[in-house]
């Protein structure tokens, strides 16, 4: 539930990014530079890490865990990171470790606000933001995949 609460209003923020930037490249948001935009952020549809995403984590043939990233300036400040626990795959039988697989990272892109502080002109004590729309890539869980082979061309003999 709060995945597709998170989904909701990353697609909101999408829609009004690609709203401004279409009206800008229309000349209709030439007024606009300069404007501030109020955006409020619930922090209750902020993804957690639940029971269920370290369950599958811990049964997937490729295990990963979790590590945190934390930027104060960003929102949301809190990311976290799968990294995988093995550099190969287990085995359906005991667990051992499979080299003929090789566990990889999944990565995925997510937008990211960074906070810009700014002083208002003519105040010393009130700060306030403005906003940049960024994005990230980060690792959600890892995945087991053959490994590659780059073919090495054929050496000249020695003699």
């Amino acid at each position: 539930r709060r995945q597709n609460q998170r989904n909701h209003v990353m697609r909101a923020l999408l829609v009004l990014v690609l709203g401004l930037t279409v009206s800008m490249k229309s000349g209709q948001g030439a007024r606009l530079r300069g404007a501030s935009v109020r955006l409020d952020l619930d922090p209750s549809v902020m993804p957690q890490i639940g029971r269920a995403a370290s369950t599958i984590a811990n049964m997937s043939l490729s295990p990963w865990t979790y590590r945190e990233s934390r930027v104060e300036s960003r929102l949301p400040r809190q990311i976290f990171h799968a990294v995988c626990l093995t550099s190969g795959c287990l085995s359906l039988q005991g667990g051992a470790e499979n080299a003929g697989l090789e566990a990889k990272p999944i990565y995925h892109q997510v937008l990211v606000l960074h906070k810009i502080s700014k002083q208002r002109p003519g105040t010393r004590r009130r700060k306030w933001y403005s906003l940049r729309l960024g994005t990230e890539v980060i690792s959600v869980g890892c995945t087991c995949v053959r490994p590659s082979v780059v073919p090495q061309p054929p050496r000249a003999a020695l003699f």
